[in-house]
C-alpha cells in the first residue's frame, strides 16, 4: 500500500503573466532544476493553514496581503517512491520584483514566461499546471 501525503503548491504570477519558480539545482531529489513552491501539509493543519504557514516561513510573505485563490487538487502517484500525494494548488498574484523577495529555503527564485517555463526541467511534466495557470491568469484580466 502506498504512503499517502498531502501537499500545498503555490503558483505565483505577476502583471507580465510571468510565473515565479524556485531554483532546485542544489537541492534536487529527482533531477529537477526548477519547481513551483510546495510544502507538505502536517496532519493537524488545514490546506489553507499549511499554505499560509509555509509562505511565511520560506518567503516571509503574509498571505493576507495578497490576492490568491485555491485552484484545484490533483493526485500524483509514484510506484517508484511508493507514494500517493494529494497536491492542493493555489494561484497567487504577486507584484514583487525578485530583489524584493528573500528565499529562506532553497537557493533562489526567478520569473519565467509561461512559454519559457514549458522548456524547463521539472520533477513532473508541468503541462497541466501551465495550462491551468494560463487559463486562470487570462480570465482575471
Amino acid at each position: 500500500m502506498k504512503k499517502i501525503r498531502k501537499a500545498t503548491i503555490a503558483c505565483f504570477y505577476n502583471d507580465e503573466n510571468q510565473i515565479l519558480l524556485q531554483e532546485r539545482w542544489d537541492y534536487s531529489k529527482f533531477w529537477e532544476e526548477w519547481a513551483f513552491f510546495w510544502w507538505w501539509i502536517e496532519q493537524w493543519e488545514t490546506v489553507d493553514e499549511a499554505f499560509k504557514r509555509e509562505l511565511k516561513e520560506e518567503l516571509w510573505l503574509d498571505m493576507n496581503k495578497f490576492d490568491y485563490k485555491y485552484l484545484w487538487e490533483f493526485i500524483f502517484e509514484s510506484d517508484k517512491l511508493n507514494l500517493k500525494v494529494h497536491r492542493c494548488v493555489f494561484l497567487i498574484k504577486i507584484d514583487l520584483r525578485i530583489e524584493e523577495l528573500t528565499v529562506y529555503e532553497w537557493s533562489w527564485a526567478k520569473y519565467f514566461s509561461l512559454d519559457e517555463a514549458k522548456n524547463l526541467k521539472f520533477m513532473t511534466d508541468p503541462t497541466l499546471f501551465l495550462k491551468l495557470i494560463r487559463k486562470n491568469i487570462l480570465w482575471k484580466k
